[in-house]
């Protein structure tokens, strides 16, 4: 990615950490131990209602399991449907499983039995989503690059007891590795299998709902857009098979374009967008150079009908513009200007998530684009290398707040509709649970 001249001034102030980064970034690997590679299902629940779920399994080729789920009455639920992915001669297949019949309030217990020994190979907890809460609770993930795996975190994350963990993007480094012009089929795979059996969310005993979308490195290449990387088709394909996000089991659903999906939760609607498959080149002032044009109509339309407030989730930042890091107001200034052109004529209120750039932070956006307060939550990285003194030296005169170190962390929020606003708490943890900030906000 290119530099303008007004970048240098900026650049400036960022030398010190920039030159440092790389020792830094050597001497937190040397004091982490080597991966370890997990044996046995890796289980992933996708989006789910009050009475469907499904899930996405990653398990050995040659090992078949009867799947089935039970409550604490100890009736037994079977799958409406079990399908198989096998990708050529890769020893990992996914199993994408599907389960209706439930209900809320209740822990019920996936089983996963040995077809061959009759023996339960694997039991999980999960719970379907419960209407009746008008606050929902969930986390905010980016930047899990398994070679910075610390199982702490995740295990925190849980015990904490959302609702909902939304992925934003970087969830596998599906490039490392990869050919210069990027990670083909068999390279995305094979790299998406390994973050599987490394990342203990997906070994959780408690079993939480998880949404995703992505960024340049799950899409298959760092700072890649449309033209710069050949596979996107195969690479939508390779998201949508780890994760499990289809209309078919949840009412909660809508699928948009590309990867694009839509999430409802009584009044609050969360998309989570598509900031690549249709992306042009760094700096170009097309109208729809970063969504595209078909994306921003379906949002929009959702928006529009919604009558409460809409959190938009998106890969790269929105509004702030690190020097170093892609965002949509310094990158495509044409689709910045008429989207949010188009939000002052969208009654419900926006509030903005973006991962990306290694450090959490919150900024407040009062400026007349939206025509109202709201503010963006950047939540990363949940495994990978810190920026030194971050978000600190890093310029963004919007910020509010942030982790005052370039530390491992997420942000949970506690969000209640209000109109078609929302009144809701931000707090960003550390690996161990630690507090980096909290502030309680009103859209």
């Amino acid at each position: 990615m290119g530099f303008r001249r007004r970048d240098f001034i900026k650049w400036g102030l960022l030398q010190t950490a920039v030159l440092t980064l790389a020792g830094r970034a050597k001497a937190e690997a040397e004091k982490i131990t080597k991966i370890v590679f997990k044996t046995g299902p890796s289980i992933l629940q996708g989006a789910t209602d009050e009475t469907r779920t499904q899930f996405s399994i990653l398990q050995d080729v040659k090992t078949n399991y009867e799947i089935f789920v039970t409550d604490t009455k100890g009736r037994i639920y079977p799958p409406d449907e079990v399908r198989p992915v096998i990708f050529s001669t890769h020893p990992k297949k996914i199993s994408k499983v599907y389960f209706s019949g439930l209900f809320p309030n209740e822990v019920f217990q996936l089983k996963l039995r040995d077809v061959k020994t009759q023996q339960i190979a694997d039991t999980r907890e999960f719970q379907t989503l419960d209407l009746t809460k008008t606050t929902l609770k969930f986390a905010l993930c980016s930047c899990l690059k398994e070679s910075y795996h610390e199982a702490e975190i995740w295990k925190n994350m849980v015990l904490q007891k959302p609702d909902v963990i939304f992925f934003v993007g970087d969830t596998v480094y599906a490039d490392k590795g990869a050919p210069k012009d990027g990670a083909d089929p068999t390279h995305l795979w094979k790299r998406f299998c390994e973050a599987r059996t490394v990342l203990e969310i997906y070994y959780s005993k408690k079993l939480i709902p998880i949404l995703a979308t992505w960024d340049d490195h799950d899409f298959g290449l760092n700072d890649s857009n449309r033209f710069t990387y050949p596979y996107i088709q195969e690479s939508q394909w390779n998201f949508q098979q780890f994760f499990a996000q289809e209309e078919s089991h949840c009412r909660f659903i809508k699928r948009g374009p590309g990867i694009s999906t839509a999430f409802q939760y009584n009044e609050q609607l969360f998309l989570l967008l598509d900031n690549r498959t249709f992306r042009d080149r760094n700096g170009s002032r097309d109208r729809y150079a970063h969504w595209g044009q078909e994306q921003e109509s379906w949002m929009l339309e959702l928006m529009r009908k919604n009558s409460g407030p809409t959190w938009l989730m998106t890969g790269s930042q929105v509004f702030p513009s690190a020097p170093f890091k892609p965002s949509l107001s310094r990158d495509h200034v044409g689709q910045f200007a008429g989207f949010m052109k188009e939000l002052k004529t969208t009654p419900s209120k926006v509030v903005f998530v973006s991962g990306d750039v290694h450090f959490s932070e919150i900024s407040l956006i009062d400026t007349p684009e939206v025509g109202y307060r709201t503010y963006e939550l950047t939540s990363s990285a949940v495994h990978s290398n810190g920026i030194p003194g971050a978000p600190g030296v890093i310029p963004n005169k919007r910020r509010l707040m942030g982790a005052s170190i370039g530390d491992r962390n997420y942000i949970m929020v506690d969000s209640t509709a209000k109109g078609l606003g929302s009144t809701f708490s931000a707090t960003c943890y550390s690996v161990s649970g630690k507090i980096y900030f909290k502030r309680n906000l009103e859209v």
